[in-house]
């Protein structure tokens, strides 16, 4: 079973997305801000990371830089509400591995996930 940290501040969708990984079968950590990913990424190890863009404290490609300068090497899809192009690979060159554009349909977070997992299942 995949282990996933999930950072969202937005308590509503973070429980949301939290209920639905579970049902799919994985692992989920959270975290409500940046702070408290980089303190979770410090203490444990995990097959994914879904970061959001926008957090309190520490935004999600300070949080991504810091990581990937660390020598963190798991795989993080970017949570984001950024329609331009620019802003989205500003995140791919931050060091992540692919992106959800907000709002999304739950079904299309776990096609992703899936993907950066290499796996045809949860």
């Amino acid at each position: 079973m995949s282990t996933i940290l999930l950072v969202e501040d937005d308590e509503n969708l973070r429980e949301t997305v939290h209920d639905w990984l579970c049902f799919e079968k994985y692992r989920v950590e959270t975290a409500a801000d940046g702070l408290e990913a980089m303190e979770q990424l410090s203490v444990n190890s995990f097959d994914l990371i879904v970061l959001d863009w926008h957090l309190p404290h520490l935004d999600g490609i300070d949080v991504l830089k810091r990581y990937r300068e660390s020598g963190g090497a798991t795989p993080v899809l970017l949570l984001t509400g950024m329609t331009d192009a620019s802003q989205r690979d500003k995140g791919i060159s931050a060091g992540a591995n692919s992106y959800v554009k907000k709002p999304f349909q739950l079904a299309e977070l776990s096609k992703e996930i899936k993907k950066l997992l290499g796996k045809s299942g949860g």
